[in-house]
């Protein structure tokens, strides 16, 4: 019995459910679907496929070391998944469970229905530590902890070759290694409108040394630097685009991680390891709340803060933003930094979001489509939860208003990442560096920047907007019903909230939440000193 392994974010053989399931039935067909719907979707740029593409050439070569290439097809799932099961009377197809965007999830919802029309079983797996459905939110921590901690997929050591004798005259077949790529680029995505090229990205084939290079030295740093810009590049793992498209299994990092941890004696490096398996262990948190909630992509979490921003976006302030022409040096060196690498460390993301949501008063969903389109690690189960908690539309994390100034004279003292991508203002002294519109006009002139011509300046006044912004906040849940406003907040709190003990009354869902219990009370919090 012939299986389709339909790979989607999960390009990888190491702790690969799907493919260890399908092997153990029989031969089975690797396919690859290039789906051009999916990249006409506004949360997709080019520069995903960029890494998608060498991550399918080391696909491949895992594959071919097995007797049995990749197969990489272009069309709509649906229709491409069943013509293959019709051409090597395929009894099954297999593969994960993605939580992907709204697209991918109307997507499988399609090729579900045509596998099953033509009698054709679906085996999806665990990828992550989500559940589907999750019925209880009270019992995911432990659950997590016991699927990341449980034996590792090994794959199969061989796959039978199955294009020897092909089933028919008119089966599909896959390219040859030396002409794969050629293939890849015949069939690449195309969108009307894209990000410029992204030329210094990371990219698919430095997996392994990215791994190593990271457990081996830069982790020494990664508490120490992982909020400074100029730093955080090379301290911080760099592993996301390889979670994010399935080239490293998040259950094998973590096991990698603590048994790293238990060789190690008391000291810097150990802190630091144990500092970062405490974000990976919120990697799955967050995507639980996607599957869980696939409108997080489009609405606010809670509806309360619905219309709160919506009629106030400005177009003008928006394109400054997108295109790193603010006037405030570290929030553009940071957008210019992302549009150039598709890589930025989280403060920075953060930081981005919060200036756009609160000092520009953007709402948060082209923010959130704008920066899927740049960051080459996107994510959308962590990305749209993480905008909304950053924007402050969730009721359940008080609001972090960075203040751009503080963060860019605390995190990027010396000028280092403000002076790398913004080269007009290079040659400013430290102490003008950071405010560069105080400067005087005959300064400029000395240092070789005229403001509003080489550099512009601020589109809005930075202790103003942060005055408006707490006033609109206060006005607006001023104006809300408050006992309507609990209900739906005790409703998340319960759905998404992080807790590993059940929450056994209203008042310790919101204490646990780290939430107000009124809208009166929305906590507020001017972030300088982080």
């Amino acid at each position: 019995m012939i299986s389709i392994l339909w790979f989607k974010r999960d390009l990888r053989l190491d702790d690969h459910a799907a493919l260890t399931a399908a092997a153990k039935r029989g031969p089975v067909l690797p396919l690859y679907i290039i789906e051009p719907d999916y990249w006409q979707q506004p949360d997709t740029s080019l520069r995903h496929w960029q890494f998608i593409k060498g991550a399918l050439l080391e696909l491949d070569k895992q594959l071919r070391s097995l007797g049995q290439p990749l197969l990489v097809l272009r069309g709509p799932a649906s229709k491409v998944l069943v013509q293959l099961c019709q051409q090597y009377q395929a009894t099954a197809v297999f593969s994960h469970e993605e939580t992907g965007n709204l697209w991918s999830y109307q997507r499988d919802v399609a090729v579900a229905q045509a596998l099953k029309a033509h009698g054709v079983a679906w085996f999806q797996f665990r990828q992550f530590a989500i559940f589907r459905p999750l019925l209880n939110r009270d019992h995911w921590f432990h659950q997590a902890d016991d699927w990341l901690k449980s034996p590792l997929e090994k794959p199969p050591q061989a796959l039978t070759p199955l294009f020897a004798a092909v089933v028919t005259p008119h089966a599909e077949l896959p390219a040859s290694g030396a002409h794969l790529e050629q293939k890849l680029t015949e069939l690449a995505p195309t969108r009307q409108h894209d990000l410029p090229p992204c030329h210094s990205m990371q990219q698919a084939f430095a997996f392994k040394d990215t791994v190593h290079s990271f457990f081996a030295n830069r982790a020494n740093n990664y508490q120490k630097h992982i909020s400074y810009a100029a730093k955080a590049d090379q301290s911080c793992s760099r592993l996301s685009p390889y979670l994010s498209y399935g080239m490293l299994s998040m259950r094998a990092l973590q096991q990698q991680c603590v048994q790293q941890m238990q060789q190690l004696q008391p000291g810097t490096r150990k802190v630091a390891l144990q500092a970062f398996f405490s974000r990976l262990r919120w990697h799955c948190h967050f995507m639980q709340k996607l599957e869980d909630d696939p409108v997080i992509e489009m609405a606010n979490m809670h509806p309360g803060f619905d219309g709160m921003r919506e009629l106030d976006f400005s177009r003008e302030k928006f394109a400054a933003f997108c295109a790193g022409q603010t006037g405030y040096p570290l929030i553009d060196a940071a957008i210019r930094c992302l549009l150039s690498t598709g890589w930025l460390h989280f403060r920075g993301r953060a930081m981005l979001v919060a200036f756009a949501s609160y000092h520009l008063w953007l709402h948060w969903r082209p923010t959130a489509l704008f920066l899927a389109q740049c960051f080459v690690d996107y994510e959308p189960g962590i990305h749209y939860p993480q905008i909304q908690m950053q924007s402050g539309t969730t009721s359940m994390n008080p609001n972090r208003i960075y203040n751009p100034l503080k963060q860019s004279q605390q995190k990027d003292p010396e000028g280092h990442f403000i002076r790398r991508w913004c080269p007009e203002l290079a040659l400013l002294p430290d102490s003008w560096l950071h405010s560069p519109w105080l400067l005087p006009a005959q300064l400029q002139r000395r240092y070789g920047v005229l403001l509003g011509i080489d550099y512009p300046m601020p589109i809005v006044q930075l202790e103003q907007a942060m005055r408006e912004a707490r006033a609109k906040l206060s006005a607006w849940s001023a104006q809300q019903n408050k006992t309507l406003w609990r209900t739906q907040q005790q409703q998340l709190v319960q759905r998404h909230a992080s807790r590993k003990k059940p929450v056994k009354s209203t008042k310790a869902a919101i204490t646990s939440a780290k939430t107000s219990t009124t809208p009166q009370q929305l906590q507020i919090f001017t972030e300088d000193s982080v």
